[in-house]
């Protein structure tokens, strides 16, 4: 007996991770990363009671918040800028087929992490659940000469699904379809990371020198993003029209 049937099969909730990598001119990034170690050993936290720490003492990790991209004015700072805006129109382009010509609003940390110090120890998993996409740059990656070809001893970048289903037990032979524990990327020098600030993400331990990681938080300003205004603004605003009050 033949029956008809219709089927049809739907990807939903996508997630996805752009690496792109730069081959910029000699110096560049060596100038780029004398001002992000700077910036990261002018941010480290000094008191446990300033407002504006994230994280704490306990860990190389802690941090004020700041934007680096609008402490510092240097021209590698622009470029660099510009990189993340040229990155995230390709993201946006690619994944979704969306031509992005509104403002990105960012925001930058540094990250400098250096064996002689033991803080070659790689970056708990989180998420930055505030921003819309992250693009994280590393001006020099200095991994050992003889580091093990594994993801867990040369700094991979694991990003984990959204969802935690974990591994499916059955194999996945479709192309277009990555199903797995963690997805793995290892940087390099060069190296950009494009990916949305909702999914969950790590580094793992490194066998080197130093690493160097700008991660930029950038925030889309679109037509219809939230309008939202701070209760003093809305106060202020409705004084105007008269009196007022419970």
């Amino acid at each position: 007996m033949e029956i008809a049937t219709t089927t049809e099969l739907q990807l939903i909730y996508p997630t996805f991770v752009l690496h792109k990598h730069w081959e910029l001119p000699e110096g560049f990034n060596d100038h780029l990363h004398a001002l992000a170690a700077d910036d990261a050993v002018a941010n480290r936290i000094q008191d446990a009671g300033d407002g504006r720490n994230v994280g704490d003492q306990t860990n190389h990790l802690g941090h004020l918040r700041h934007n680096f991209l609008m402490d510092r004015q240097d021209p590698a700072i622009a470029v660099l800028a510009q990189m993340v805006a040229a990155a995230v129109r390709e993201y946006l382009q690619l994944a979704y087929g969306y031509d992005h010509t509104g403002e990105i609003a960012m925001m930058s940390d540094t990250f400098w992490q250096r064996r002689a110090l033991r803080e070659n120890v790689g970056i708990n998993a989180h998420t930055h659940f505030q921003t819309d996409i992250v693009c994280t740059y590393y001006p020099r990656v200095v991994l050992d000469a003889d580091c093990p070809e594994t993801s867990l001893h040369r700094g991979a970048v694991r990003f984990y699904d959204p969802a935690n289903v974990g591994k499916r037990l059955w194999p996945c032979n479709n192309p277009d379809a990555y199903v797995g524990g963690w997805y793995a990327v290892e940087p390099r020098t060069g190296s950009m990371f494009v990916f949305e600030g909702h999914v969950p993400h790590d580094s793992t331990y490194f066998e080197g020198e130093e690493r160097m990681c700008i991660p930029v938080l950038c925030s889309l300003e679109l037509p219809n993003s939230h309008c939202k205004a701070g209760l003093s603004e809305i106060l202020a605003h409705q004084a105007q029209g008269g009196s007022h009050g419970l």
